[in-house]
């Protein structure tokens, strides 16, 4: 074998090399990415940072991983009308809301919001009734709730037309989505890693408000 035919086949083993290893980086960054819900869903793994967040008109959105650390948050409005998969008035909060690397924050309407680490706190239950007040969140079923059946009710002191979307997500398929209006009830069954969404009103803010949750 000649001089110049080694020195072809190193190089081609090298680029060869380069670009397996880039490669197995784009996967593996790929399959974290696709995976964050699951491994990021702890306090001793969850990669959040604190920040604060002016929502304004004409301003582009953060993005998760380039602007802020990606990771689950609990989003709280401290004044102002701000759009987080729904409408949340000052003194509101969405908890676990994840947001991986390259998602868009995508707040909309006007307000200052701040961005804490979520705790993942589970949801306390006493005598089998548990009440969030102007918290809305998503919760995982056997972590932050025990797995079972529910019956869920909200209201308001404030005559309202909006309606809460509750929404149970098994894996990647959202199993069940349902419009609830004031002071009406559904009762539903969570199993094992599931998660209740109890998301905010999307026509407008509703404030000061009361869920409560039965345990059936």
């Amino acid at each position: 074998m000649s001089q110049q035919t080694r020195k072809t086949r190193y190089l081609f083993i090298g680029i060869f090399s380069i670009l397996c290893v880039i490669l197995i980086g784009v996967l593996i960054h790929k399959y974290r990415v696709a995976h964050s819900d699951i491994r990021l869903r702890s306090t001793r793994t969850n990669t959040a940072k604190t920040f604060r967040y002016s929502v304004q008109k004409n301003v582009s959105a953060d993005q998760a991983g380039k602007d802020f650390q990606p990771g689950y948050y609990d989003v709280a409005v401290k004044s102002g009308r701000v759009y987080v998969n729904g409408f949340l008035g000052s003194g509101q909060t969405f908890q676990n809301v994840l947001y991986a690397s390259g998602n868009h924050l995508n707040f909309t309407g006007h307000g200052e919001t701040k961005l804490t680490p979520a705790r993942f706190k589970a949801i306390q239950f006493n005598s089998g009734r548990a009440i969030l007040t102007n918290t809305f969140g998503n919760y995982m079923a056997g972590r932050e709730m025990p797995v079972g059946s529910y019956q869920i009710t909200w209201s308001s002191q404030r005559q309202s037309q909006g309606s809460l979307v509750i929404s149970i997500q098994s894996g990647a398929k959202v199993r069940r989505s349902i419009d609830l209006s004031a002071n009406k009830s559904i009762t539903f069954k969570l199993n094992e890693t599931e998660i209740l969404s109890i998301n905010p009103p999307v026509t407008s803010v509703v404030a000061p408000l009361q869920i409560v949750m039965t345990k059936k």
